[in-house]
């Protein structure tokens, strides 16, 4: 392990689209040690499949992701099991993705076959008022076009009452611990069992992998605490009713309760098991809602890994939404418990490219990105932008809209999307992403992928790892594909680190410039330091801190600021052709 180096890696979502990863994943592996991992949607669950290898890595753990991903090339399509009421939606629904639209039809219709035959015998109404071999004829085709209709409308309106009840997606995760059902396992059995199997646990004695177990290290190997991680991980999942995203598995917040009912359907029956008895704070107590006990979100140490998979991979409409409690305090009078939703993380954030991200890395925080692929660049599958280019938009990918479909998906992207696509264009940040571009065929909601295609993923995914760790393919055909000019520049951490050393150093400097002139001179009145000196000595807030302190933050800022004050002429200017073309932005923002 010595002779390995560290870094951390970031995935993005994007349904079956995570077949990418694993062999990039198993190819950093044989460099690096992983010591941040990150990733949205089924980024999150390679994400948490990677840290159950990295914990598990004296014992075989990447050897055994080897095989689960082999399992998931003939089984993918079976991880996705509607909830029984839903089966038959889901039937149309899987009908349509594989494109036998008449099947879809057809299976409409007998979904809502009532409605269909009202409509076929509306529509033949008029042959039998007139009669007539034209009429018949006419009245056949009203019947066809009616009777599709009339389902189809009342297709609507099952799906508007069914949705809610199901938390707004059809498959909710899990079986029932009695079913007699030995086929396949649903998305979180499954994933539990891969993670567990993964690590090298027997969860059938010691129950889930828990985070706690990716923070000590493992029974081999490095070990943290809970300031050091030895493993840290965390993903994206997105509270719709508060409209903001959180950061898994510390939600900062004990003001989350469960069901332990809810979660049977959506988890494995010894991973509620795990949630119900996990260790909570002093203070915490159980609170009722009708004839059902709310269970207090656990504590980040006690959270199962797969909830923090599970909770980022809530895609609307196919996999159903994670039910959490919350006291409303916003109305301090008997405040009511509200029932919250948890989706996508991709809603917020979709590739969380700013986790574990450092002024100055010590080391290097991969990205892999998953992008549209352009019949005019039919070369370019795989693209790390290590070549320095000024950080300017040529490395962005130009979606194509080709109708109002396409439109609608644009906007929802760029909405949702915008502020990742940014930081993959920074100089110092861009050149650790590598970008993966995937065919219409290729990943997203392709469920029933034939096992070929998933092998081509695979083999992308291959070729960013190679990039990343700048070595040599082994098998031929990769290599062959290495000679691309899209593959010609694999990383290189020592340049990178300049970079980043760069744009640092040009964002830092154009804020405290800009602060100085805020600051101006201690004691000189109407400066911004001026009022600070004066007001420090009576804070309406914060005052409970003590004044030595505040005087001390005081001077800290100011002895800057003063510093900041030689800083004459500025870098930051484009003559000096030093810094890169595309700056950087220095900002306070909220963690989440």
């Amino acid at each position: 392990m010595s002779a390995l180096k560290e870094c951390d890696i970031i995935m993005k979502g994007g349904i079956t689209s995570g077949l990418v990863y694993p062999k990039a994943i198993k190819t950093l592996s044989e460099s690096y040690i992983f010591r941040c991992i990150g990733g949205t949607s089924a980024g999150a669950v390679v994400a948490v499949v990677t840290a159950a290898a990295e914990y598990g890595r004296h014992s075989g753990g990447y050897q055994r992701l080897d095989h689960i991903t082999a399992e998931l090339k003939t089984n993918l399509i079976n991880l996705f099991q509607p909830d029984p009421r839903a089966q038959s939606v889901y039937d149309v629904f899987r009908a349509a993705l594989d494109k036998k639209y008449v099947t879809a039809l057809l299976r409409v219709a007998r979904v809502s076959l009532p409605w269909t035959i009202l409509g076929a015998v509306v529509g033949l109404i008029p042959a039998i008022l007139i009669g007539g071999v034209g009429a018949w004829l006419t009245g056949l085709v009203a019947a066809i076009f009616l009777g599709l209709l009339f389902a189809l409308v009342a297709l609507v309106f099952k799906l508007r009452n069914l949705l809610p009840v199901l938390d707004y997606g059809l498959c909710p995760g899990s079986r029932a611990e009695n079913s007699e059902d030995t086929s396949f396992p649903p998305l979180s059995d499954w994933l539990t069992t891969a993670i567990d199997t993964i690590a090298g646990l027997d969860s059938a004695k010691r129950g889930p992998l828990l985070i706690r177990d990716l923070v000590a290290g493992g029974p081999e190997g490095r070990t943290g605490d809970s300031l050091h991680p030895a493993i840290d991980l965390r993903t994206v999942t997105t509270n719709l009713n508060m409209r903001r995203p959180y950061t898994l598995p510390n939600m900062n917040d004990r003001n989350y309760y469960f069901k332990a009912s809810e979660f049977r359907r959506i988890f494995p029956q010894r991973v509620v098991d795990q949630m119900v008895n996990a260790k909570r704070d002093d203070d915490e107590k159980l609170r009722r809602d009708g004839d059902e006990d709310l269970i207090p979100f656990p504590l980040a140490d006690d959270l199962p890994v797969v909830v923090t998979a599970r909770m980022s991979l809530s895609f609307p409409f196919l996999i159903a939404a994670v039910p959490l409690y919350r006291v409303d305090y916003t109305i301090p009078a008997n405040p009511p418990i509200r029932r919250v939703l948890f989706s996508d993380g991709g809603l917020s954030s979709n590739f969380p490219i700013h986790f574990f991200d450092a002024l100055f890395p010590t080391r290097p925080t991969f990205g892999i990105s998953l992008e549209e692929f352009d019949d005019a660049k039919p070369t370019r599958r795989v693209y790390l932008p290590m070549k320095a280019s000024g950080g300017t938009e040529r490395d962005l990918s130009i979606g194509k809209i080709p109708g109002v479909a396409s439109f609608v998906m644009a906007l929802v992207n760029a909405a949702k999307d915008w502020q990742d696509q940014l930081r993959t264009v920074l100089p110092g940040y861009r050149e650790r992403v590598a970008h993966v571009y995937l065919k219409d065929d290729e990943g997203g909601l392709n469920l029933n992928m034939p096992p070929e295609r998933i092998d081509t993923l695979l083999d992308l995914g291959l070729r960013a790892g190679h990039l990343m760790t700048a070595t040599t393919p082994t098998d031929p055909a990769t290599a062959a594909l290495a000679t691309q000019d899209q593959d010609r520049y694999p990383f290189d951490f020592d340049d990178h680190r300049w970079r980043r050393f760069l744009s640092a150093y040009g964002a830092l400097e154009e804020a405290l410039l800009q602060a100085q002139a805020s600051w101006g001179n201690a004691g000189t009145p109407g400066t911004y330091s001026n009022f600070i000196e004066a007001y420090l000595n009576n804070p309406a807030s914060y005052g409970s801190s003590s004044l030595a302190n505040r005087q001390a933050a005081f001077k800290r800022i100011d002895d800057l600021m003063t510093l900041v004050k030689g800083w004459q002429p500025p870098l930051n200017d484009p003559k000096n052709k030093l810094l890169p073309r595309r700056p950087g932005l220095l900002r306070i923002t909220p963690r989440y």
